[in-house]
C-alpha cells in the first residue's frame, strides 16, 4: 500500500527525522556523512516535485530575482538560456525536451517561493547562525547527471523527492572547503559510498566530499538544503571589500609620482589594514552572517 501523503516538513526536526535534531546538529558540526533510508516514500513529496515546479515556471513565478537561479546542464556543460527561454521567459516545454535528452535542470533559492522551505531555512539560520537556501536537481533517463565528479563547499542535506538517484561518494574529502579556493583534482579511488536513493531517503553530504549522481529510469528530483558556515576567510574578505569605498585603496599605484610617493601610500595602507584587523570581532561577524550569506 502506498503511504499516505503527509503535510510538508517545515521544521529542521521534521526534515532530518529519524535522526534526532541534536544528533544531526552534532553530525553537522563534525561534518560527518550520514545516510538514512526513508520509511515513507511520500514524505518529501509535499515540499516540491517536478509537476509543482513546472507549474511555478509556467505561471512566471520562478525565477523572478536572479536570472542564473536556473540552469540546464549535462556533465557541467551549460546550455545557453536562449535555448530554453521564449520571449525572455523560461519555457517549461523546452525544459521538458532537454530533460528527455538526458540533460538536468538545476534550480536555486526555491525557499523564496515555497513557504515550507522558507520556514526550514529560517530555522536553520536562527539555530545555527549559518546561511541557508534550497536548490533542486531534476534529471530524467538512466545515467543522466548534471555534473561529473565534484565537491560542493557547502554542507548539503539531500532529500530524494521523486524517482531514484544513484550517489557515489569518493574520498578523501577536501578539508573545510570554501568557494573560489584553488582547484583540486578529484581522487582516483573507488567510491566508499554507493547507494541508490529512493523517494523519502535522506543523505547528509558534508562540504568537500567528492561525488557524482546518476538518475534512474524515470524523472528524478532531489532537493538540497544548503548550509553556509562563516569562516575567518569570509570575515577577512568582508574587511577587504569595505576598502573599496576608500579612495586610498583605489589609487593607481603606477600613476604616483615616484618611489617615495608609493612608500607613503604603502605606509598608509598598512596602517589602515592593521587598524581594521584590530577592530575585527568574530562573534559580531558570526551574528550577522546568516543575513548576508546565500
Amino acid at each position: 500500500m502506498t503511504p499516505p501523503m503527509s503535510e510538508a516538513p517545515s521544521t529542521l526536526a521534521d526534515l532530518v527525522s529519524p535522526l534526532a535534531e541534536p544528533e544531526f546538529l552534532e553530525l553537522l558540526r563534525r561534518r560527518e556523512l550520514v545516510y538514512r533510508p526513508g520509511a515513507n516514500g511520500n514524505r518529501y513529496a509535499p515540499l516540491l516535485g517536478w509537476p509543482a515546479l513546472r507549474r511555478m515556471i509556467e505561471l512566471g513565478n520562478y525565477p523572478n530575482k536572479r536570472p542564473d537561479d536556473i540552469r540546464v546542464t549535462k556533465e557541467s556543460g551549460i546550455i545557453q538560456a536562449s535555448r530554453w527561454m521564449t520571449e525572455g521567459k523560461v519555457d517549461a516545454a523546452k525544459l521538458e525536451a532537454f530533460l528527455a535528452n538526458g540533460f538536468s535542470v538545476v534550480v536555486l533559492h526555491l525557499d523564496e517561493h515555497v513557504p515550507a522551505l522558507a520556514a526550514v531555512c529560517d530555522e536553520i539560520r536562527s539555530r545555527t547562525l549559518e546561511g541557508s537556501f534550497v536548490g533542486a536537481v531534476v534529471t530524467s533517463g538512466t545515467g543522466a547527471g548534471a555534473f561529473p565528479v565534484h565537491y560542493d563547499p557547502e554542507d548539503l542535506v539531500i532529500l530524494q523527492v521523486e524517482g531514484t538517484k544513484r550517489w557515489q561518494i569518493f574520498g578523501p574529502p577536501v578539508s573545510n572547503p570554501v568557494r573560489n579556493m584553488p582547484k583540486q583534482s578529484p581522487p582516483e579511488t573507488e567510491p566508499f559510498f554507493d547507494e541508490v536513493l529512493e523517494p523519502g531517503d535522506l543523505l547528509f553530504v558534508p562540504g568537500g566530499n567528492w561525488h557524482r549522481c546518476e538518475s534512474g529510469l524515470s524523472t528524478s528530483v532531489h532537493l538540497g538544503i544548503f548550509f553556509l558556515p562563516p569562516t575567518s576567510w569570509h570575515a577577512a574578505n568582508q574587511i577587504l571589500r569595505a576598502f573599496l569605498s576608500e579612495e586610498l585603496f583605489r589609487t593607481p599605484l603606477t600613476r604616483l609620482d615616484g618611489a617615495s610617493a608609493v612608500e607613503a601610500v604603502e605606509a598608509e595602507v598598512k596602517s589602515r589594514l592593521i587598524e581594521s584587523i584590530r577592530e575585527l570581532k568574530l562573534n559580531e561577524f558570526i551574528a550577522g552572517w546568516s543575513k548576508v550569506a546565500s
